[in-house]
């Protein structure tokens, strides 16, 4: 079952199979007739003396390092900003990326090694804000017991995106070499199954699925709590929509922070809030393995070039990464993407 499917039952990740985002965008440059840009200015506006503000059309996927774009929905907060904002929810990774680069959308929440593919179509994507790392939220499970003997096993994951670099990492912590073991591509929500029948030894998922495998007896060897800042979640803009209305973007980032910050002195409400968009059952959200981050944090972690956990080195990490593996021909530019200047200094 993919992610598509899902996401109206349970909060999902990101999926990321890449060659099924190439086709994707394929097919939307072969049928786009034009650009279809939505930075369009809201009607009845004029534009004598300031530029009038546009609409901005966010899509997000179901995951909720994004829902404070639902809850600064719901509650006004964009709209206390002057701002109008679309925020859609496609249930489609790979389709959603591809209208990105297309331009028939402003803005995308990802992960941020989506959006460093992106540059391959659309090279000035400009990453705003981090919403959240994955701190837990991503497991590897198993009927073993533990990571003692990794050798000639089979190893499941979203090949070609973050679930591999989480693979790769746990693998370097256990000294073992990829060629000693069998990746193997798999959906998350085949994990399960795929355990329970003996074709797989261990595999990358998240909830409900990791609940699932310890429930039948399986056991969590591995998470995204062990790798900091190895997987965040962003908000990617398209570059034309930055440089045309920067006022807008800062004021996007107050409204986000405002409704983070809400929801969590306002947990029940806010996840009923969601729920009511979504779908979902409120009992169902939660932000257990979920880091989100404020401004502070994201001042820190986008000026941060020290630390390997800071945005240009997990930045870098991602660059490396699908350079061996002949993704990226070229490196992303990590100075053109991560739009720091909107954390040089307080609103």
């Amino acid at each position: 079952m993919t992610k598509g499917l899902l996401v109206m039952q349970v909060f999902a990740k990101r999926v990321k199979t890449l060659s099924v985002f190439l086709v994707a965008i394929v097919l939307m440059a072969l049928t786009a007739c034009s650009d279809q840009s939505s930075n369009k200015d809201s009607p009845g506006t004029t534009a004598e003396t300031t530029p009038s503000i546009p609409t901005i059309a966010l899509s997000i996927d179901l995951w909720p390092g994004y829902y404070p774009s639902i809850i600064a929905k719901q509650k006004g907060f964009f709209e206390e900003q002057g701002l109008n904002v679309a925020v859609n929810m496609p249930g489609d990774t790979n389709k959603m990326l591809a209208q990105f680069a297309a331009g028939s959308i402003d803005a995308v929440a990802v992960a941020l090694g989506d959006a460093i593919l992106v540059t391959r179509q659309l090279p000035d994507v400009k990453v705003v804000l981090v919403s959240d790392e994955s701190a837990g939220g991503d497991a590897v499970v198993s009927m073993h017991q533990d990571l003692s003997n990794l050798n000639e096993k089979s190893i499941g994951t979203n090949l070609g995106g973050f679930g591999e670099l989480l693979i790769r990492t746990m693998l370097e912590t256990q000294q073992t070499s990829v060629d000693s073991v069998r990746l193997v591509n798999v959906d998350a929500s085949d994990v399960p199954k795929l355990l329970s029948v003996g074709q797989l030894d261990f595999g990358h998922t998240w909830e409900p699925y990791v609940s699932e495998v310890v429930a039948a007896g399986g056991n969590v060897v591995f998470s995204s709590a062990q790798t900091p800042g190895l997987i965040p979640d962003v908000v990617a803009f398209r570059g034309e929509f930055v440089a045309k209305h920067p006022d807008s973007v800062t004021k996007f980032l107050n409204a986000w922070f405002k409704a983070q910050q809400w929801w969590l002195e306002n947990l029940d409400e806010g996840n009923q809030l969601v729920a009511e968009v979504t779908g979902q059952k409120a009992e169902d959200i939660s932000l257990d393995g979920i880091k989100l981050l404020d401004r502070a944090q994201n001042t820190l972690t986008f000026n941060d070039f020290e630390n390997k956990t800071g945005l240009p080195q997990v930045f870098a990490t991602y660059n490396d990464f699908y350079l061996n593996l002949g993704i990226l021909s070229r490196p992303a530019d990590v100075q053109k993407v991560l739009a720091s200047e909107f954390y040089t200094a307080s609103p």
